[in-house]
C-alpha cells in the first residue's frame, strides 16, 4: 500500500495490489496525509475481509438511501416528487452518519417509540415501511449482507368515512368554483388527488367515455369508464387537445388543502378529507352490488385486503352467501331432513351391512341431532 500525490492534485491518493496482483488506485478525497493513510488501511482491510471471508464492508445508510431514491425517481417520478422525496429527506437527516448495520431491532423500536410521540400511527407505519424498503433493496442488490429485522407495528383501524348524497350536495355548493368539478369528478371516478390534479386532456377520450390515469401510485396506468355526470363535468371544462384538466385561473393547482378545508367548514361537515371522496366512490359501487374484485380494478388497489373494508356495505351480502347452502338441502333444521326414527326397530340394508334404528330418546330433539350430524 502506498499513499502519494498526483501531479496537479492537492489530495492524497492510495494504491495497493490485491492477492491476485491486481492494482487498485483510489483518491482519499482529503489533503490530510494521516487521514488518507487511515482510509487506505480501512479499504485494504475491507477488501481482505470480502475476498477471504465473503464479508462486505460497512454500507453507509446515506449511500443506500441515495441508491433507493434514484431508482424511485426513475420508476415512479410523479409519486417521488409529491411524496417519497420528502420522507427520504427526513430519514436522511434523522439517520445521518448511520451505517446500514446500525438498524438493529432495538434501534428501530426506539425510532418507532420516538415517532409515536409526535405523529400518527399511520405516518410511523409509512416511515418504517420506507426504511425497511431501503434496507431490503440494498441487500437484494448485493450492496450489503445485512438483513433487517423490524418490530411489528399494528396498523391503525382503516378509515371508512364517505359522503352521503346530501353531504356531497352541501360540499359542492360550498366549494369554490374551481373546486366543484374536482369534487364531483373525484366521487365519480375514485381518483387519488395526485391522479386527478395530474390528469391531462391527452388521456381523456370523450368519444369512448374513458380516461386513463398515468403512472399511478402502484406504478401502473389505470383506465376508468366515465359515468354520465363525470362525462358532463369534462365537457363543461373542455375538451382541449392537451394540458391539465383541473386548473385555477389557467394554471396548475398546487394544493387544495385550504380551499377544501374552507368548503368543508362552510358545509358543516365534520371529519372529512379529500381522500374520503375516493372512499365514497368505492362505497357506492359496493352498495350497488358491484363485486369487490371489480371495485379493486376500478380503484387500482393491488390487494383484496384494501377493498375488503367495503365488504360490509354490500346489500344483503350475508343473505346471498348463506343462501348458497340451501342447494344442499340440509339447512332447514326440520325432521324431514333426517331418516325416520319412529317407534319400533327396522332393519335397513345397504352396502352389505345391517343397520338397526333404536326407539328415540324423547330427550333428544331434532335440533340436537342436527348439531351432531
Amino acid at each position: 500500500m502506498r499513499v502519494y500525490k498526483r501531479k496537479g492534485s492537492p489530495q492524497w491518493w492510495v494504491t495497493w495490489n490485491d492477492r491476485n496482483g491486481k492494482r487498485h488506485r483510489r483518491s482519499s478525497g482529503t489533503k490530510d496525509r494521516k487521514l488518507a493513510e487511515t482510509l487506505a488501511a480501512k479499504w485494504v482491510q475491507e477488501e481482505f475481509l470480502n475476498e477471504h471471508f465473503g464479508k462486505k464492508p460497512e454500507l453507509p445508510f446515506a449511500e443506500a438511501l441515495l441508491h433507493y431514491a434514484k431508482a424511485q425517481k426513475r420508476d415512479h417520478p410523479r409519486h417521488f416528487m409529491t411524496k417519497t422525496r420528502y420522507r427520504l429527506r427526513y430519514l436522511g437527516a434523522r439517520f445521518e452518519g448511520w451505517n446500514v448495520s446500525d438498524f438493529t431491532y432495538g434501534a428501530v423500536q426506539a425510532f418507532i417509540n420516538e415517532r409515536l410521540d409526535t405523529v400518527s400511527r399511520g405516518s410511523v407505519l409509512r416511515d418504517t415501511a420506507l426504511l425497511k424498503s431501503i434496507l431490503n433493496t440494498a441487500r437484494r442488490e448485493d450492496m450489503t449482507d445485512f438483513t433487517p429485522n423490524f418490530p411489528r407495528l399494528k396498523a391503525p383501524k382503516p378509515r371508512n368515512r364517505w359522503l352521503t348524497p346530501e353531504e356531497e350536495a352541501r360540499l359542492v355548493a360550498a366549494a369554490a368554483p374551481h373546486l366543484r368539478p374536482l369534487i364531483r369528478f373525484a366521487v365519480d371516478t375514485g381518483g387519488r388527488r395526485s391522479e386527478l390534479l395530474g390528469l391531462d386532456w391527452q388521456n381523456v377520450n370523450l368519444d369512448q367515455k374513458r380516461i386513463t390515469f398515468r403512472d399511478t401510485k402502484n406504478g401502473e396506468d389505470r383506465s376508468i369508464r366515465l359515468c354520465q355526470r363525470a362525462e358532463m363535468t369534462l365537457r363543461e371544462l373542455g375538451p382541449k387537445p392537451s394540458g391539465l384538466v383541473f386548473t385555477y385561473k389557467g394554471k396548475p393547482i398546487q394544493s387544495i388543502k385550504t380551499s377544501f378545508g374552507r368548503a368543508r367548514e362552510q358545509a358543516g361537515i365534520d371529519d372529512l378529507r379529500f381522500h374520503d371522496l375516493r372512499h365514497t366512490f368505492a362505497s357506492r359501487l359496493v352498495q350497488a352490488g358491484v363485486p369487490l374484485y371489480e371495485v379493486m380494478t376500478l380503484t387500482g388497489h393491488k390487494s383484496l385486503e384494501m377493498a375488503q373494508r367495503y365488504a360490509h356495505l354490500a346489500p344483503d351480502f350475508q343473505e346471498r352467501a348463506i343462501s348458497a347452502l340451501d342447494g344442499f338441502g340440509h339447512n332447514s333444521g326440520t325432521s324431514e331432513n333426517y331418516p325416520d326414527v319412529g317407534s319400533g326397530a327396522k332393519s335397513l340394508k345397504g352396502n352389505g351391512a345391517a343397520w338397526v334404528t333404536r326407539t328415540p330418546d324423547p330427550r333428544i330433539t331434532n335440533a340436537m341431532l342436527y348439531q351432531l350430524s
